[in-house]
């Protein structure tokens, strides 16, 4: 039976939820101009000589106004993020997923620091967003998805995002930048851990303790991961026939 609205929403775990959530409320209240987007965007001078540095995350939630564009990103934020978030490698420990997150922001703000001195890039929801796919393509491989009638694997799907874009003309800087820091943290987090034996990235047990009431089945965690383990990889989304994105 096909979900309701509702159900879909209550259904998604608790961190892409909250985040889909801040996202369509922000956008509503710039939408109404109640909300001055001057005030989210990232701005690297006001945050050091005024410190607001609530800006170093309100730029990962601003997504600009209500567009086609704008659903795009909300339908791969929510598809991904879910995706990710209820992944077997972030299911380890509570706070995993949010460590990610944190993570990939604070990378984001520092390297598009470099790209775009001295003020950073405005905006770097989409980025967030692109980075989260990466990451989950590196966690879910081969996974198969299709993808305006091609059918792709799990690790190719990033890249197949970029040329698409290239082949409308648009802007793919935003979408190279979340590449750059989800491979930053695949290497540091799986590939040196791997490889060299050595955690250079580790969860903090502040992070832990704080999502397990959430993703252990506390209150409110009717979306989140509950104590069960979640479904092998190989057997996680868009198998088999999979799921088209674009297109008829």
């Amino acid at each position: 039976m096909a979900q309701t609205p509702e159900e879909w929403y209550k259904d998604l775990p608790i961190l892409t939820r909250i985040g889909l959530t801040v996202f369509f409320a922000t956008t509503v209240l710039v939408m109404l101009e109640i909300l001055d987007p001057s005030l989210l965007i990232l701005h690297w001078p006001t945050v050091i000589n005024k410190l607001q540095v609530w800006r170093l995350f309100s730029s990962c939630i601003f997504f600009g106004k209500f567009s086609f564009q704008w659903i795009f990103q909300m339908y791969f934020f929510s598809s991904f993020s879910t995706k990710l978030e209820r992944n077997a490698v972030m299911a380890e420990h509570p706070g995993n997923y949010l460590f990610f997150l944190l993570f990939q922001i604070l990378a984001l703000d520092v390297i598009s620091l470099v790209l775009a001195w001295p003020s950073g890039l405005p905006m770097l929801g989409t980025s967030l967003t692109f980075s989260i796919i990466f990451y989950w393509s590196r966690q879910e491989p081969e996974a198969e998805l299709n993808f305006y009638s091609f059918k792709i694997k799990g690790y190719q799907f990033p890249f197949a995002l970029i040329f698409f874009q290239l082949l409308l003309g648009g802007n793919i800087w935003n979408d190279l930048l979340g590449l750059a820091t989800g491979h930053i943290f695949y290497f540091l987090k799986n590939v040196v851990t791997k490889e060299y034996h050595v955690e250079l990235l580790k969860t903090p047990s502040l992070l832990n303790r704080f999502m397990e009431p959430y993703v252990n089945g506390g209150a409110g965690s009717s979306g989140g991961r509950g104590p069960a383990a979640p479904p092998p990889r190989r057997n996680m989304p868009f198998t088999g026939g999979g799921q088209r994105l674009g297109g008829n």
